[in-house]
């Protein structure tokens, strides 16, 4: 039976709420890491996170950094940013080293800060990202 995990981290709710559009593709639940949880096996491993200041938050590094070796498959990124830019190479960086196959696509979505990108993400960033996880499973045959 496949496995599959979605993760996410999310300080003001809009990598939530990509995370749960995801999970609508996947028909899984999304897990926040800040939440007990336990993600020991997994073939294909969703992970979300906000970006403040041009970098992931440290819970979300941290808690990839104590991923076992070997219980993970493959993994896909997503991120939420003011800009949607991507910065997600030092999880990308973590991941690899433990032997994990990311997904060369990262989702990247603009997310609502302050007073920017008011209504992000919005119905359209939520159909690119259930659009993103259903290639994913496509390219990992899931």
């Amino acid at each position: 039976m496949t496995v599959i995990n979605v993760i996410y981290q999310s300080r003001g709710g809009n990598t939530q709420k990509v995370a749960e559009a995801i999970v609508d593709e996947c028909g899984v639940e999304a897990v926040d890491i800040q939440e007990p949880n336990n993600i020991s096996r997994s073939d294909l491993l969703f992970v979300g996170m906000g970006i403040y200041a041009g970098k992931p938050d440290s819970s979300m590094l941290d808690y990839l950094d104590q991923l076992p070796v070997n219980a993970i498959k493959g993994a896909a990124l997503f991120s939420t940013s003011a800009t949607g830019t991507d910065h997600l190479a030092l999880a990308v960086n973590l991941l690899e080293h433990k032997g994990i196959a990311v997904y060369p696509r990262h989702l990247l979505v603009k997310g609502r800060f302050l007073l920017m990108n008011k209504g992000k993400p919005g119905e359209e960033e939520l159909e690119d990202a259930r659009d993103f996880a259903a290639e994913v499973l496509d390219a990992f045959n899931y």
